[in-house]
């Protein structure tokens, strides 16, 4: 009879959202700060979990300090390239023109977050 150790029963309860090996095609995989390494994870992911990624990446972007102000505070333009440079990365993608998108809608890490959300549904 094999007993179910502490380690496999907490790996039942990983709920990975239907995340697929990484090898397999259609996989959903993102990287250690949350981004996309697929289309599938990018399209899967809220508005929530694309701004905790972006926060995640801009931390590491300041070397592990956190910059100040909540996610409506304004953010550079530098910061956003970074930052859609970032998600797109894996995704084999272009990234957004931001000359096409208002300056206020990605002026601010809620604001980026709202606009990848957007450009995700609409990838096919």
């Amino acid at each position: 009879m094999i007993r179910p150790t502490a380690a496999s029963a907490a790996n039942a309860e990983l709920d990975l959202g239907g995340a697929l090996a990484p090898g397999a095609v259609g996989a959903v995989v993102y990287d250690t700060l949350g981004m996309p390494m697929t289309l599938r994870a990018a399209r899967k992911m809220s508005k929530d979990s694309i701004q905790l990624a972006l926060q995640r990446a801009l931390t590491a972007l300041h070397h592990g300090v956190a910059p100040a102000g909540a996610p409506i505070a304004p953010i550079d333009s530098l910061e956003v390239v970074f930052l859609l440079g970032r998600f797109y990365r894996s995704l084999g993608r272009k990234a957004i023109d931001l000359t096409k998108v208002h300056r206020d809608r990605w002026s601010n890490i809620t604001g980026v977050a709202d606009v990848l959300h957007e450009a995700m549904q609409d990838l096919s």
